[in-house]
């Protein structure tokens, strides 16, 4: 999702700036050490509170900013309060955000309760796991290109909203961002692999 970058987010992104200063303890007292790390406490504090502005523009530019910082504990705030957020488009920010960070994606499976053999046999081939690793991905159009278990090819597959899809060599996907950061879905496979596997991955 890409925001228009408006004064007032333009002064929201230069105020945010200042959180991504890290702590450097060389050279400093235990009491100036200790300043800054309440200065920087105050700074998380406000940033929170950002996060939760009435004003969703508000709102969304402070995610997306913090979802970019190189702060890790900024980042993993961010992704708390967008994952766990009831504003869908808080929910589709950080799941972009998440596909811009992360390389492998697991997908734990399950059966259904009728199954074929086909379907038990490739899941322990698996080892009740579809390995998703991320090639690249247009955070614009939220098209990807991955790799999956199925074929050693590169496929193609979308983020859309709070929804995934692919389609890989043998086997398709189609997920839903559920309660909190997991996707929730099934895989579908034809050919050698034939069979619909259940599937869920946590990405927070």
């Amino acid at each position: 999702m890409k925001l228009p970058m408006s004064f007032r987010q333009l002064c929201l992104t230069l105020m945010l700036g200042l959180a991504w200063l890290p702590i450097s303890a060389a050279g400093q007292s235990a009491e100036e050490l200790l300043k800054e790390i309440n200065e920087r406490k105050e700074r998380i504090n406000q940033f929170r509170a950002l996060l939760n502005d009435p004003d969703q523009t508000t709102r969304l530019a402070a995610l997306d900013v913090m979802l970019k910082s190189e702060d890790p504990a900024m980042k993993e705030i961010a992704y708390g309060a967008g994952f766990s957020s009831a504003d869908d488009a808080m929910r589709a920010l950080a799941l972009k955000g998440k596909f811009r960070d992360l390389q492998v994606i697991p997908f734990k499976l399950t059966l259904q309760q009728e199954t074929t053999e086909t379907e038990e046999k490739i899941l322990q081939k698996w080892a009740g796991t579809y390995r998703f690793q991320l090639a690249e991905f247009n955070e614009a159009s939220g098209r990807f290109v991955f790799v999956g278990n199925d074929h050693n090819s590169r496929n193609n597959g979308q983020v859309s909203g709070t929804g995934m899809e692919f389609q890989g060599g043998y086997c398709r996907g189609d997920f839903t961002l559920g309660d909190g950061a997991s996707l929730i879905g099934e895989i579908r496979c034809q050919g050698g692999y034939e069979g619909t596997y259940i599937a869920s991955a946590r990405l927070h």
